[in-house]
């Protein structure tokens, strides 16, 4: 098994793209750029070089061919293994489902989801609700036990509350969009499609 390590924003790119198609390294760029996820994730153009050696040696993707179109460099196009999907299918489940990763890691995983079917990704963001829920309830709890301290000292709670209540609704109305059809799963995602 790979070290946990290799389980970063750029591996889950790769391995995400990578599990739609068959692509090289400057299509995976393209693709990246075209739905904004270079700017979400904070990419640098060498991180997906780096990266392709330690998932080819994890056994994660494989080299499929090489291919040169016109008078441009030759390209290397690079495809998904079984282990690759499982492994992007196991680290998607985690991070949709468990709020205690930060939200570059979860907002990665939205960007990727399509690996998984759309009903069950669903239900992992409908876990995650539930978990930010239960953290809301046990902080005002702590908040309502501490009654003689000034509110001032407890800004940064209230500040924290409001957004995990306003990340749990959120979560509530993408999972009831996503189980009645509101958001559908995008075309090419066959074995995931309604």
């Amino acid at each position: 098994m790979p070290p946990r390590s290799l389980r970063t924003p750029v591996t889950l790119a790769v391995l995400g793209l990578l599990a739609e198609k068959p692509r090289h390294v400057y299509e995976m760029r393209m693709v990246m750029r075209e739905r904004g996820h270079d700017e979400v994730l904070k990419l640098k153009n060498a991180s997906m070089y780096d990266a392709l050696p330690r998932l080819l040696d994890a056994g994660l993707i494989e080299v499929e061919a090489a291919a040169r179109e016109g008078n441009r460099p030759e390209r290397t196009v690079y495809r998904s293994t079984a282990e690759g999907r499982r492994r992007l299918a196991e680290w998607l489940r985690e991070l949709l489902s468990d709020p205690v990763h930060d939200q570059a890691a979860f907002t990665a995983a939205l960007g990727f989801m399509f690996a998984l079917p759309r009903a069950e990704v669903a239900e992992l963001v409908s876990e995650r609700a539930r978990r930010i829920d239960a953290r809301v309830t046990a902080v005002d709890d702590a908040i309502a036990a501490a009654g003689a301290v000034p509110a001032i000292f407890l800004t940064d709670q209230t500040y924290g509350q409001t957004l995990r209540r306003a990340e749990r609704d959120w979560l509530l109305e993408f999972a009831d969009d996503l189980r009645t059809g509101r958001l559908r799963w995008p075309k090419g995602s066959d074995s995931h499609a309604d």
